[in-house]
C-alpha cells in the first residue's frame, strides 16, 4: 500500500470519526428549513386553527342549527348521527410554544401581549372542546417533556373555572400593557392586526359567552356566576367588551391572495346555492317577523309566484326532519329560497365570518339583566344586538326602525317573554357564524324550536353532546374510560347529558 493511499484512508478515517461523534438529531436536521418558530408565524397559525369556517363540511355546523338543509345524499344528509368531537391539542401545544418564543424576545409590552392572547386562545381552544364533550384532560395535559404521558380527566367545572381565570389574567395583563404603553401591537394577528385593545375587548366578551353558556349552574357558589357577571357587566373601564361591528373578532378574506379568498369563491358557490337550501327553522322567523334582513341574505325561491301584498310570500324554507328525497323533489321544482349569491359573493370577498361578535355580546348581557345577574336595561341590549347585526348585513336604518318598533319585536321585560325574544334573535344573529355557538345555545334554552321528523335517525331526538375521539381510547384508554364513567355510567354517545347542561 503506498503513501497515498494510506493518507487517503487517514482522511475518510477521521471524517467518520467526526460525524460518528455528532448527534442522531443533528443528522437528521434540515439545513435548509427552519426549526425556530417567531412569535408572529405561532400566532398566525393558532388563529387559523382557531378560526371557525362556516361553510366547512358542506356547513355541517349550520346545517344541524336549521338554517340550511342538504337536498342531496351524495353530499350527506340532515340526520343527527354525528359521532366525535375535535381535540385541540396540536394547536395548544403551539400555544405553549408561543410563550417560549414570545420569552425570548424580553421582557416587553409585546411579549405580555403575546401571552395573554396565548391565553385567550386556551380559554377558547378548552372551551369549545368542552362543550363539545364534556371533562377534559388539562392540568396533566402539555406535559410530555415531563413523562407525563397519559393525563387524567379534569371535570367540566374545573374546566370552566380554569378557562375564566386565564381569560382574567388575560384582560389584567393587557390592561396593564395598554397603560404603559398605549402603541403596542404585535405581529401575525389575522382577527385585529395587533390592535391589543381589540383583543382585551374580545377577551371580557368571551367572558360573557362562557358565563351565559353556564346558565344552568346558576346556583353554584364554586362558579359564582352573579358575581363574575356583574363585574364585567357593571364596570366597562376594566372590563371593556365588544359593542361595535368594528371591533368583531372575524376573519376577513381578501381578494388578492387566493388561499384567503371567500371560501365558497368561485365553484363552490354553485353547490350551496343549488344543494343547501335555506331552513325553515329559520326562514319561518323571518317571514313571521317580517324581517328585512331576509332579502340581503337571502334570494326566494324562484318557484314561487310574487304576491304584491307579501314581499315575503316568496320565502320559504326545508323542514330540517323531511325526507331528503322530498326535498330535492321541491328543490327542483324551485319552491325553496337560497342564500343570496349577489350578497354572499359580490367577490371574492365575500362576507366576514364572525367568530365573537358585538351583536352576541349585546344579546348576553340583555339576557344577564333578564335573569337578574346584574343592574341595567335588558331592552337596551336587546335592540343593539338586532341593530349591529342588522347593519353588519347593511340593512337601511329606517327598515331597522321599523322592525324594532313591531310589537312583536318590542322587548316584552325582564320574564320569560322577554327571555324567548332575545334568544329567539340572538339565533337569528348567528346565521353564518360563530360556529356551533347557534346549537349550543338551543341545547342550553330549547330556542327556537328545532324541527325534528323522519330524517332525524336519533331516535327523534337532538344529540345534546359529541363523544370522545376513538384516538382517546387508544392513546389514553384507563383515564377516558375513567371520565366517560364519572360522567355517563360507562356510556359515551350523543345523548349523554354533560354537567353543563344538567
Amino acid at each position: 500500500m503506498n503513501r497515498y493511499t494510506n493518507w487517503i484512508m487517514a482522511a475518510v478515517l477521521i471524517m467518520f470519526m467526526i460525524t460518528g461523534c455528532r448527534k442522531i438529531e443533528d443528522l437528521q436536521r434540515n439545513p435548509n428549513a427552519s426549526d425556530q418558530a417567531s412569535p408572529k408565524l405561532l400566532l398566525t397559525g393558532i388563529e387559523y386553527d382557531m378560526y371557525d369556517n362556516p361553510w366547512s363540511d358542506y356547513a355541517y355546523a349550520h346545517r344541524m342549527a336549521q338554517y340550511m338543509v342538504l337536498n342531496f345524499d351524495y353530499y350527506g344528509n340532515q340526520a343527527y348521527t354525528w359521532g366525535a368531537g375535535s381535540m385541540y391539542y396540536g394547536t395548544l401545544r403551539n400555544v405553549e410554544r408561543l410563550d417560549i418564543e414570545a420569552d425570548k424576545l424580553g421582557t416587553n409590552t409585546v411579549t405580555r401581549s403575546y401571552k395573554a392572547i396565548g391565553n385567550f386562545a386556551r380559554a377558547w381552544l378548552y372551551s369549545r372542546m368542552t362543550e363539545q364533550m364534556g371533562d377534559l384532560p388539562l392540568t396533566e395535559a402539555m406535559k410530555a417533556p415531563e413523562g407525563v404521558y397519559f393525563p387524567k380527566y379534569d371535570d367540566q367545572k374545573s374546566v370552566f373555572l380554569q378557562c375564566l381565570q386565564w381569560l382574567e389574567d388575560a384582560n389584567t395583563e393587557l390592561e396593564s400593557v395598554i397603560n404603559e404603553n398605549p402603541a403596542t401591537t404585535v405581529q401575525g394577528d389575522i382577527f385585529y392586526n395587533g390592535d391589543v385593545r381589540k383583543w382585551r375587548k374580545a377577551v371580557n366578551s368571551l367572558s360573557l359567552r362562557i358565563l351565559i353558556s353556564l346558565s344552568k349552574k346558576e346556583g353554584d357558589a364554586d362558579l359564582g356566576l352573579k358575581a363574575r357577571f356583574n363585574s364585567i357587566a357593571s364596570n366597562p373601564d376594566k372590563y371593556p367588551l365588544i359593542t361595535d361591528n368594528s371591533d368583531n373578532m372575524q376573519m376577513v378574506y381578501n381578494t388578492t391572495d387566493k388561499t384567503n379568498n371567500n371560501p365558497i369563491w368561485p365553484d363552490d358557490s354553485k353547490f350551496y346555492v343549488n344543494r343547501n337550501v335555506l331552513g325553515a327553522t329559520w326562514v319561518d322567523l323571518m317571514t313571521l317577523n317580517q324581517d328585512p334582513r331576509i332579502f340581503k341574505i337571502a334570494s326566494p325561491a324562484p318557484g314561487i309566484a310574487e304576491d304584491p301584498a307579501n314581499a315575503f310570500a316568496r320565502f320559504r324554507g326545508a323542514n330540517t326532519g323531511a325526507i331528503q328525497s322530498e326535498i330535492q323533489t321541491q328543490t327542483n321544482l324551485g319552491l325553496y329560497a337560497t342564500i343570496n349569491r349577489d350578497f354572499w359573493l359580490k367577490d371574492a370577498n365575500g362576507v366576514p365570518a364572525i367568530q365573537l361578535g358585538a351583536s352576541e355580546t349585546a344579546f348576553n348581557l340583555a339576557e344577564g339583566i333578564n335573569r337578574g345577574w346584574t343592574a341595567g336595561d335588558a331592552s337596551t341590549h336587546y335592540t343593539n344586538g338586532i341593530n349591529q347585526n342588522m347593519k353588519f348585513y347593511g340593512v337601511a336604518q329606517q327598515a331597522i326602525t321599523d322592525f324594532l318598533a313591531q310589537p312583536g319585536i318590542v322587548y316584552k321585560g325582564d320574564n320569560a317573554d322577554g327571555l324567548n325574544q332575545l334568544l329567539t334573535q340572538k339565533y337569528v344573529a348567528f346565521f353564518q357564524n360563530s360556529g356551533w355557538q347557534s346549537y349550543f345555545n338551543w341545547r342550553r334554552t330549547g330556542v327556537p324550536g328545532f324541527d325534528i321528523g323522519p330524517a332525524n335517525e336519533n331516535g327523534a331526538t337532538i344529540p345534546v353532546r359529541f363523544s370522545y375521539p376513538q384516538s382517546e381510547y387508544t392513546n389514553n384508554n384507563a383515564n377516558v374510560k375513567d371520565a366517560v364513567q364519572r360522567q355517563f355510567a360507562g356510556s359515551d354517545t350523543r345523548n349523554d347529558e354533560m354537567w353543563m347542561i344538567r
